[in-house]
Parts: C-alpha cells; structure tokens; sequence
C-alpha cells in the first residue's frame, strides 16, 4: 500500500538536496498541501516543524505519494531516526493535511527536540516563500 509524505523544506519539489531529487523519482506529487496546528521554524539551512493547538497556524508544504514502502528507510536516515542515541532531531508521525480537493491522512517529520536559540518563526508558514 502506498503511503502519502507532507514534504514542508529541504525535500519540497525541485530541491537541490539528493534525498529531494531520490523522493521526487520514487514519488508522485499530489500538489500542494496545508498542515493545520503546525508552525515552522528556521533552525539553519533547514526547518524545524512544531505541532500547536491553534487551528489559525498552518504550513504550506507539497504532498507526495510514495511509490512503496521501500523509500523510507533513506527518508528516515536523511531526518536522523536512528542515527546517535535518542530523542533523534526529528519524529514521523501521521498526520491529517488538506489539499484543494480533499483531507488526506499522510506521514510527516517533526522536530523532537528543544529549539535551539535564536530559531527564526517562518510566519508564512511556508519555507520556500517565508
């Protein structure tokens, strides 16, 4: 069974990291997608992603359907699960997006750990176009 990924940073469509391009052959972009009670944060180079309980904070990111299952071992590796000792930087969990045409239920990564200083709020929401 295929499995859907909200992609909201370095692995959005048409990025230059190798796990982006690895995701974009062993995908189908859905097309764009909101994540309710997100918000997102810049930590460097890379987002961090922070579940709230506010309905008004959302994160714009791209949907993506895997092809099979065999992808997520490298997904996993790229985020850091498993990669030290625990808590790793970042968690998938399921999480529930909207697209334009329907809500669907889809794996996502969050951040895990504490925030480190000085982590700029991206206040659109979106980490292509903060």
């Amino acid at each position: 069974m295929s499995e859907y990924l909200f992609t909201y940073g370095t692995l959005r469509l048409n990025q230059s990291h190798p796990v982006a391009t690895f995701l974009s052959e062993n995908a189908s972009l859905v097309g764009l997608a909101v994540l309710p009670k997100a918000r997102l944060y810049r930590i460097d180079w890379y987002p961090a992603l922070i579940e709230t309980s506010d309905e008004k904070d959302e994160v714009i990111g791209d949907l993506f359907k895997l092809n099979d299952e065999t992808a997520w071992p490298k997904i996993d590796e790229y985020e850091g699960i498993g990669n030290g000792k625990p808590p790793y930087e970042y968690r998938r969990s399921k999480v529930k997006v909207k697209t334009e045409q329907e809500e669907l239920e889809s794996w996502v990564y969050f951040y895990n750990v504490e925030l480190p200083k000085g982590a700029e709020l991206i206040e659109s929401g979106d980490f292509l176009n903060p």
